[in-house]
């Protein structure tokens, strides 16, 4: 005679080994998602900042200009990415900036407005597709801002230590290896900076 089988104990049996199965599978798919979790790194490249002058005659602007220069400048960043949908991730992320060079106005009577860049930091949201397993293209979009110090012998008027405004972007990163990446970052904070910065971010 063939011994007895208890149906009950197969059926939950095959239901725990499904479960495991199952459960299995999803962890491996979250551990190959290179785009989730958290991440810090540093970034080096080269920073412009500008400032706008204008000359006034009676209230009413008569002239104006930009002035500008560009120099080697880096920061450290870190921040946390989320899966939206298969291919979309979003992330968090804060960034703190260093470098650039001196952006003098000079005036014919051999005074000068120097803007000397200390430190900035932006705080920005990034969004944007996959490309594959390996590489994302992200907009990013926030808020930010540098202080400087001021060497001001023209007196010109209205100038400040610190300025802040909105910030807008792109970047694309792509991973070297699930802890290694590398970004091109190119942010802008309106009236003060542009910024292309080669960055190594490295996952938890």
């Amino acid at each position: 005679m063939r011994p007895a089988v208890n149906r009950s104990i197969v059926q939950k049996s095959a239901c725990l080994a499904t479960i495991a199965f199952c459960g299995t599978g999803a962890l491996a798919q979250n551990a190959s998602d290179n785009f989730v979790g958290g991440y810090a790194g540093a970034e080096l490249g080269s920073i412009e900042h500008h400032f706008y002058l204008k000359a006034v005659q009676n209230g009413s602007t008569i002239a104006g200009r930009y002035f500008r220069n560009w120099g080697v400048g880096g920061g450290a960043f870190a921040g946390y990415d989320f899966r939206l949908t298969q291919t979309w991730r979003a992330g968090l992320e804060a960034e703190a900036t260093f470098g650039g060079d001196d952006n003098v106005a000079r005036f014919a009577n051999g005074t000068e407005l120097r803007l000397s860049p200390r430190y900035g930091y932006r705080a920005t949201v990034r969004l944007g597709p996959t490309l594959g397993s390996r590489t994302w293209l992200y907009a990013l979009g926030g808020y930010g801002g540098n202080r400087y110090r001021i060497s001001n012998s023209a007196g010109v008027a209205d100038v400040h230590q610190w300025g802040s405004s909105f910030v807008v972007g792109v970047g694309i990163e792509h991973r070297l290896s699930r802890r290694l990446g590398l970004r091109l970052d190119y942010k802008h904070v309106d009236n003060q900076t542009h910024e292309f910065l080669v960055g190594l971010p490295i996952r938890f």
